[in-house]
């Protein structure tokens, strides 16, 4: 192609004396009509081919085209496949987890030796003035103001305020909150009382006392604030101050409060009276 593009000119003079040669001489049998032809296929033939060459690329280029386009449809709709798939084995695992779960609740409801009612938790009310949550089930499922609110890990709460279909739990690291409790390994009593976040404390236990870090507390069941042996939580520190007479105990519950979702309501009242109500 360099080649002509530099000699076309003395190409094509050269095609032409050599035409005019042989029409001025022509031989027997001359055939005009094919010797123009000839010349003609001679001189276009590099035209053909840059044309069929470039018509050959351009078909090329446009099947690539419609390939790619149907390669990225297909891509787009088999993103969509698997976006749908993994949307659907979320939903099953989170079926499994919850089978497990309520699964768990069944079997912790039957060893409490009270009626109890399952609630789903469907919000959260944490700050610094309000320790709650709020479960489904009111006073329609027989649910009143002082009932103990418990899971499979241990005590949560207790029911504060009820409406027809919805109940309000404050939790037992709520400044309201105070139950009966013994350390299970010495049987010491003490009365347990919310701090907020996930900490209570124990009071008017004596620093003679033996309490240590460790320990689990259980409720006792005295005041009917929850089950008998229900776990509040682990005692994470037990202080003898110089001054004063008793131990500063600090114990973390043992349930997972911004993560529980089922919960068990115990249908009965307590035996001391609780402050709340039905608006």
């Amino acid at each position: 192609m360099n080649f002509l593009r530099k000699w076309w000119r003395l190409l094509l003079m050269t095609a032409l004396m050599v035409a005019a040669i042989q029409f001025f001489v022509r031989p027997p049998g001359f055939s005009l009509d094919r010797f123009v032809g000839g010349i003609g296929t001679y001189v276009f033939r590099p035209v053909y081919e840059s044309v069929g060459f470039l018509r050959q690329g351009a078909s090329s280029v446009w099947s690539g085209y419609i390939e790619l386009v149907t390669v990225s449809r297909e891509n787009a709709e088999l993103r969509k496949e698997a976006a749908v798939l993994k949307e659907n084995l979320k939903e099953s695992r989170d079926a499994v987890l919850e089978n497990q779960r309520l699964r768990e609740l069944l079997r912790f409801s039957k060893t409490l030796e009270k009626k109890t009612v399952g609630a789903r938790v469907v919000g959260h009310d944490v700050s610094p003035w309000f320790q709650g949550i709020f479960i489904e089930g009111g006073s329609g499922a027989g649910i009143e103001a002082g009932m103990s609110v418990v899971a499979p890990a241990g005590a949560v709460g207790r029911v504060h305020r009820t409406y027809p279909d919805l109940s309000e739990v404050i939790l037992l690291t709520d400044s309201r909150f105070a139950a009966d409790v013994i350390v299970e390994r010495t049987r010491v009593r003490a009365i347990a009382e919310g701090m907020g976040g996930i900490i209570c404390r124990l009071k008017y236990v004596s620093k003679t006392q033996d309490v240590v870090a460790g320990d689990r507390i259980l409720f006792s069941g005295f005041d009917g604030s929850m089950p008998k042996g229900t776990l509040l939580g682990t005692v994470v520190s037990a202080d003898r101050p110089r001054e004063g007479l008793f131990l500063n105990i600090r114990v973390v519950s043992a349930v997972s409060f911004l993560s529980v979702e089922e919960v068990l309501v115990v249908l009965s009242r307590p035996a001391v009276p609780f402050r709340g109500g039905t608006p």
